[in-house]
């Protein structure tokens, strides 16, 4: 360790991007914290909830300790570098699976709120996520351990090559269900699903795939360079499919109420939502 000379312009750079990122995350989440009280305050708690809470807050701490160890990286190494890279990437990585429970949990709606498929979409979800766990612990300790910096091996890049194959599955899922359920475009909850499914997993995926092409290219030093904006791409594009569908929901309520109340029609409308989708589940989805 004696002998290693650290890239301080790597750590530095890695330390502003972790920066620039907080102010992106702080940012969006003073423009949506109306949103997150109207759609999340005061309702009962539930697993939809708790993922959101997890997704939507521990960016920051993740953020945080990016900048910390980056710095920390620049002064001669990290104190306690086995345990402080270990809790970091237990923070890392929680707050990625929870917002990417949230895309699983959206794509459990557009797909009718089918039990046995949101079984299947967790197990190959459950199964990556610990290969990725894996892998980020090896490739931690390719490097960082023999150093005491904050830096990963190459093998980093397949952890965000898995987030990848995770996503691409969840959009192909999409488009094939937006492929039959064609006939369907003109419900707003519907036309709201399959575009938060689309443009947001391609956003995900595109820095998944720029994460990849960084850490294969650039040296060790910047292996973190593009975690801040993975974090923050995933907390914030996450959280917004939670307020559309919310949103979308409570204003199909709110019309058909309406409607009723004028006397327009005698009885609630029954708004077109994806086929084989209950109701009552599509709304303990949304309210919980």
């Amino acid at each position: 360790m004696n002998d290693y000379f650290p890239d301080s312009v790597g750590f530095q750079t890695v330390a502003y991007t972790a920066v620039a990122s907080i102010a992106v995350l702080l940012y969006d989440f003073i423009i949506t914290f109306d949103s997150e009280v109207r759609w999340t305050w005061g309702r009962e708690w539930g697993i939809t909830r708790i993922i959101f809470i997890v997704s939507r807050y521990l960016p920051f701490v993740s953020l945080a300790m990016t900048v910390y160890y980056s710095v920390g990286s620049t002064h001669g190494g990290i104190p306690n570098h086995g345990t402080s890279t270990d809790v970091y990437d237990g923070v890392r990585w929680l707050g990625i699976a929870a917002s990417e429970l949230l895309l699983v949990l959206r794509t459990y709606v557009v797909w009718g709120c089918d039990k046995r498929f949101l079984i299947l979409t967790l197990t190959f979800t459950t199964v990556v996520s610990v290969v990725v766990l894996v892998i980020s612990d090896v490739s931690e300790s390719e490097s960082g351990d023999s150093t005491g910096v904050f830096e990963g091996g190459r093998n980093s890049s397949i952890v965000y090559g898995l987030l990848m194959l995770v996503e691409l599955v969840l959009m192909a899922l999409t488009l094939y269900k937006r492929c039959k359920s064609f006939r369907l475009e003109g419900s707003p909850l519907v036309i709201t699903l399959y575009r938060d499914g689309v443009v947001y997993i391609l956003c995900i995926t595109l820095v998944s795939m720029a994460n990849c092409i960084s850490i294969v290219l650039l040296p060790p030093s910047y292996t973190g360079l593009l975690a801040g904006p993975q974090l923050v791409t995933h907390s914030v594009l996450a959280s917004r499919i939670l307020f559309n569908l919310r949103a979308m929901s409570d204003l199909q309520n709110t019309v058909t109420d309406e409607l009723t109340s004028l006397g327009v029609v005698s009885q609630p409308i029954a708004f077109q939502t994806p086929p084989c989708t209950d109701h009552t589940e599509l709304c303990d989805f949304t309210n919980c």
